[in-house]
């Protein structure tokens, strides 16, 4: 027995192959895992001219400075203590979290801010400007939670953080252009740009960044139901709570195309992080993108949103894209005269403020801000928000009247029943709960689908769709409940073969009292009598 256990424990020790030699496979698993670490090494510390992060440096610092330039004169009275601020911190009970400036101070800053937005994006002090405009540009958004922190701010901010971490000045810079020059470069300024080589990591941050923003908005989407029955897009683009925006009122005539679209649009933000490292799908997914957002702007409204996206989708650009255009131009310019004497025009404009920025030099850029600074200042002061220095004194709010108060106070909520009603549509077919291929002619045996669609909010709805023939007679009547939490109630008819043609109605009704009605045609088919079910 102690013979058998030594026998079996020795050829437990003892190595065993199966058709291949352990060395050899730990050989592969090494190789294989040395590939990997390689491929993400290169993928995040590969050393390129960060064409894309100059290009989004450039652009969003643009929209931003046009976005916030129209808020100075307002700054004493958004920013400041001597204003009406709205802190962010103070929707959640950190009263003193961030310290509010005294108006002067705040005026001061927030011109600051737009300064350093200028020279980063004129790329002048890139090591300093980003690390300027984020702190600022951050600090400035979280005192006004009711209309300057928004979306696109949150993301600005996150992208100018970013920025700040980068290199991206290394081209199509001022700094650039000032240490070409100190080299002796004769002609340092052109489309394909002399740039420095860095890691490109920052540049990966950003576009991971703008993956996942896309990935959280689709997980967002799946939590909201009436994403998917169009209902929220279909309310917004029927209003104007953004900007004036026919095109997305034409669109919401059409609400079986914007579930279309809700599904097209969700797919694509949770594809977008998986398939845009991939360069086969790079430019589609960047194309879809563009559109969708340019969609935002024509159907919704959004202005600034759109346009800070195409600056964050400048971070995909790269040195191959950049010779694609390059090529591209002078194809053009051999072609057209014109065409080359319009592109010299910026090379014009851009050297003319480069030679500035290098006579000014430091101690010239720190004099002009602080002598801008100084006068935005003074000039804020002179406008005199409050009227203070008027002879009649501060103005004044006016009294209400006591009628226009006692209105804007009361809670009588009464809302008449045809203004519950938001659409009265006829159709055959459904597609995501919504009946589609609207139709006023119909034959004999077909299925007819009719579909009220309420305003919410609204309260529990007693429905009623009668069949009235030409002369006013009903034929048929149908009724149900339609539920607060619910927007739409379907009637189904079936039409019977013994039911002459001719004109005929569907008269909607709400709590009894007619709120719509639509004509339809019905032609003969054949003599056989369908019961309606």
């Amino acid at each position: 027995m102690p013979d058998l256990l030594q026998i079996t424990i020795k050829s437990l020790k003892t190595p065993r192959t199966i058709g291949f030699s352990g060395t050899h496979m730990d050989t592969k698993l090494d190789s294989s895992s040395s590939s990997w670490t390689k491929s993400l090494t290169e993928f995040f510390f590969d050393r390129q001219i960060p064409y894309g992060m100059a290009l989004t440096r450039i652009a969003l610092s643009l929209v931003t400075l046009v976005c916030l330039s129209r808020r100075w004169p307002h700054a004493r009275e958004f920013f400041s203590a001597d204003g009406a601020p709205s802190p962010l911190a103070a929707n959640y009970g950190f009263y003193d979290f961030i310290p509010l400036l005294p108006g002067s101070l705040a005026v001061a800053l927030y011109t600051l801010l737009l300064i350093l937005l200028a020279t980063l994006m004129l790329g002048w002090k890139t090591r300093i400007s980003p690390w300027g405009v984020f702190f600022l540009f951050t600090y400035f958004t979280l005192q006004d939670s009711l209309s300057t922190i928004t979306k696109y701010s949150v993301i600005s901010s996150h992208a100018f953080f970013l920025l700040a971490l980068s290199n991206c000045g290394a081209v199509w810079s001022v700094d650039r252009w000032q240490a070409l020059k100190r080299q002796g470069i004769a002609r340092p300024l052109r489309l394909l740009g002399t740039g420095t080589a860095t890691e490109i990591w920052p540049q990966r941050l950003l576009q991971f960044f703008l993956g996942f923003v896309y990935l959280g908005a689709a997980i967002t989407k799946m939590h909201t139901e009436t994403y998917f029955t169009g209902d929220q897009l279909r309310l917004w683009m029927l209003s104007n709570v953004n900007h004036y925006n026919p095109v997305g009122e034409i669109m919401a005539m059409f609400p079986a195309m914007l579930v279309s679209f809700g599904y097209i649009a969700i797919l694509w933000e949770i594809l977008f992080i998986f398939t845009v490292w991939n360069k086969n799908f790079r430019i589609p997914m960047l194309v879809i993108g563009a559109t969708f957002h340019f969609m935002t702007y024509v159907t919704l409204g959004l202005i600034v949103f759109p346009f800070v996206c195409f600056s964050l989708y400048l971070c995909f650009f790269n040195e191959s894209d950049l010779q694609w255009w390059q090529n591209l131009g002078r194809r053009l310019s051999n072609r057209s005269s014109s065409f080359r004497t319009l592109t010299r025009i910026p090379h014009r404009i851009t050297t003319a403020v480069c030679r500035g920025c290098l006579q000014a030099g430091s101690r010239g850029l720190i004099f002009g801000i602080a002598t801008a600074v100084l006068l935005a200042v003074f000039v804020e002061h002179q406008m005199d928000v409050y009227g203070s220095r008027r002879a009649e004194g501060k103005y004044q709010l006016a009294k209400l009247p006591y009628p226009e108060a006692m209105r804007m106070l009361s809670t009588n909520d009464s809302i008449r029943e045809v203004d519950k009603l938001l659409s009265f549509d006829v159709g055959c077919n459904m597609f995501g709960g919504l009946v589609t291929e609207f139709s006023k002619s119909f034959k004999q045996g077909d299925r007819i689908l009719v579909q009220a669609t309420m305003i919410p909010p609204h309260g529990d709805v007693y429905l009623e769709c009668n069949l009235h023939d030409a002369d006013g007679a009903v034929l048929d009547q149908t009724e149900g409940i339609l539920m607060r939490e619910e927007f739409r109630y379907t009637f189904t008819y079936f039409i019977p073969t013994c039911l002459a043609p001719g004109e005929y109605q569907f008269v909607l009704k709400s709590n009894t009292e007619e709120i719509a009605r639509k004509t339809i045609q019905i032609a003969g088919v054949d003599d056989a009598c369908v019961v309606k079910q």
